[in-house]
């Protein structure tokens, strides 16, 4: 009896001596998850150009959403990036499966949706797979780009409808290509003592005056641009752009 007890007693030292040694070793098995029925991972490669120019209250996400709201189900900003160019992985976890859309996203600070700038829809087939990728190649999601992309030529707006070609309106030219070096630092058709855009000056600019109160000394205004609820955040935007330096 004795002997057996001696025998217990080094097995059981054995395997105390083992458990102590898997703990000092400092190695520790990393936990692994797994997705849930109603939950999965999103991860998104992409370069973001201009991401740099932001200013404001505004910030550009990678984000889910369903045609319920406008708000985001879930989010991760885009990281402030110091050069102009910057390629970002980003991975979104625990995505809930009645998201419907990823997108790159301009969002307020409430997380609500001010501006879409790239789509996916999540196919029914992919919203139970463990991980969606997404590679959505290079955006411009700077300032002005949003603004060129969904004012200027948005078509909603419609503004290149009347601003375009080599007789646009008041001799503004707002197509893609020339929006930009035709509003920043040039003086204003409707009024040569006006600059169109004045970098760090909203309250001097003519467009933003255009936009908001119009000018009754060359009776053109265009504040109903705004009126949608859709567009109206783009004002505050255009100010901040404009005060921000104008950039590009």
């Amino acid at each position: 009896m004795r002997h057996i007890i001696y025998i217990f007693n080094a097995i059981f030292a054995v395997v105390l001596a083992l458990q102590l040694v898997g703990c000092d070793d400092g190695h520790v098995d990393d936990p692994v998850y797994v997705n849930t029925e109603d939950s999965y991972n999103v991860q998104i490669t992409g370069t973001f150009q201009s991401l740099n120019t932001w200013t404001g209250s505004y910030i550009v996400v990678a984000a889910c959403f369903n045609e319920e709201s406008e708000y985001s189900l879930i989010q991760k900003v885009l990281p402030a990036a110091s050069t102009d160019s910057t390629t970002e992985v980003l991975t979104l976890s625990g995505v809930p499966t009645n998201s419907k859309t990823v997108e790159i996203a301009l969002v307020n600070t409430l997380r609500k949706r001010i501006a879409t700038l790239y789509s996916y829809e999540i196919p029914e087939n992919q919203r139970y797979s463990d991980t969606i990728k997404i590679d959505v190649e290079t955006l411009n999601v700077g300032m002005f780009g949003t603004i060129n992309q969904l004012i200027f030529q948005g078509t909603g707006t419609n503004c290149s409808r009347c601003h375009a070609s080599a007789r646009a309106a008041a001799d503004l030219d707002l197509s893609a290509d020339n929006a930009y070096h035709n509003l920043v630092g040039k003086k204003a058709t409707k009024d040569s003592t006006k600059t169109r855009v004045v970098p760090g000056d909203a309250d001097s600019s003519f467009l933003y005056k255009v936009i908001t109160e119009g000018d009754e000394n060359v009776g053109y205004s265009h504040p109903g641009l705004f009126a949608d609820e859709k567009y109206a955040p783009f004002l505050d935007i255009i100010k901040a752009w404009i005060n921000g330096g104008a950039k590009e």
